[in-house]
């Protein structure tokens, strides 16, 4: 009797441990199945946002292993497959959901600047179209959009001769003239504003440096791909780096002039100047790019020595703001002391665009310019 209780009891407790054993199995797949549905209808609208583009799905380092999803379209349709970069196509607009933000690169045919504003997935789309051979299609004088790819560049005080590292945002500039074609195929465009930053130039090895300073400042505007080389304004053949200043030796009535390449000053900038003039109708002057109202100095990348019976000067040259060509020493001898002094101004660069560049979008126009990123 008090057997046959005891395994009744036994029973009713292990088909109690299964009851609950099932509902906990129920619960966890109801779960599964609620989060599963949430997940797809998540999909759905977001495939259906994008109209059921197609996806390349990839890894980013710089997201630490995030996702990114990319969705794209071809001249305004859904294609087959993801494009190369041999089909000739150019990106001409990227949108990003979730408030993240990204740019393509059609030189690398590759996502970059990505931002992914804190989501670990990202969702992109990329609107292809075919591509316009800018050198088939561009003039003298006409606008182009190109923005460098480099956010912030800082210069070493031991360039410049200053006391403290100076810094500039190349990625600014992004409106630009054409004021050269080459028989190559590539281009070289102006900028059509000057740099809201102001770079220094001090003392002796301010002047000893100044035009090379100057071309390696023109360096931070290239992006790989789309440009092959740069130089400042008004550069031609001069010394870049003076390895060192010929010392002040002539007599009271004696005309002389120490060579360019220790320091003597040259007019070599006058070539770039013509191909401004030309198409800016004689006019130098130039605009600050956040203050496109306001002119301002911009340097022009030359030398200029002065001296008379009792002193000399080491000058750069620079347009004013009144678009005149003027200078000011930074190094030079009174008569009684050496003296150091400085001069500010803006940056105005020149970028050589590769042959085989294609443009997204424009005309040429200042309100519809060629865009090539």
């Amino acid at each position: 009797m008090g057997r046959g209780l005891l395994e009744t009891n036994n029973q009713l407790e292990r088909f109690t441990k299964d009851k609950r054993s099932k509902k906990l199995m129920y619960s966890i797949l109801g779960s599964l199945m609620i989060v599963g549905v949430i997940t797809l209808y998540k999909t759905f609208a977001f495939y259906e946002e994008k109209r059921e583009f197609n996806v390349l799905k990839g890894r980013v380092p710089e997201f630490s292993q995030e996702d990114i999803q990319l969705a794209f379209t071809i001249n305004g349709e859904k294609g087959e497959k993801f494009p190369t970069i041999e089909e000739g196509l150019v990106a001409k607009n990227v949108t990003c959901a979730n408030g993240a933000t990204a740019s393509w690169s059609n030189s690398l045919w590759a996502l970059i600047n990505i931002n992914s504003n804190g989501n670990k997935k990202v969702y992109c789309s990329v609107e292809f179209v075919n591509g316009i051979r800018l050198n088939e299609h561009i003039k003298i004088g006409d606008y182009v959009s190109y923005t460098p790819i480099i956010k912030n560049y800082e210069l070493d005080s031991q360039l410049s001769g200053c006391d403290s590292n100076q810094t500039i945002n190349p990625s600014e500039l992004n409106l630009w003239r054409v004021i050269r074609k080459n028989e190559d195929g590539s281009l070289e465009l102006l900028s059509e504003y000057v740099s809201s930053s102001v770079i220094y130039f001090c003392r002796k090895k301010g002047y000893m440096n100044f035009v090379g300073v100057l071309n390696l400042l023109a360096e931070q505007y290239e992006t790989f791909g789309i440009t092959n080389n740069s130089r400042n304004l008004g550069f031609h053949t001069q010394t870049e780096y003076l390895s060192s200043l010929e010392e002040w030796n002539c007599s009271t009535n004696e005309a002389c002039q120490p060579k360019e390449v220790f320091g003597g000053g040259d007019d070599f900038y006058e070539e770039d100047v013509l191909l401004v003039q030309k198409i800016y109708d004689n006019k130098l002057i130039a605009y600050d790019i956040n203050e496109r109202s306001k002119a301002k100095d911009y340097f022009i990348s030359s030398r200029l020595f002065s001296w008379n019976e009792a002193n000399f000067g080491y000058h750069v040259r620079f347009v004013t703001a009144l678009g005149g060509i003027d200078s000011l020493y930074v190094y030079g001898f009174d008569g009684i002391s050496y003296v150091d002094h400085f001069k500010e101004g803006s940056l105005r660069p020149i970028v050589v665009l590769e042959s085989d560049i294609k443009a997204s979008d424009g005309e040429g126009s200042i309100s519809n310019p060629w865009i090539i990123n």
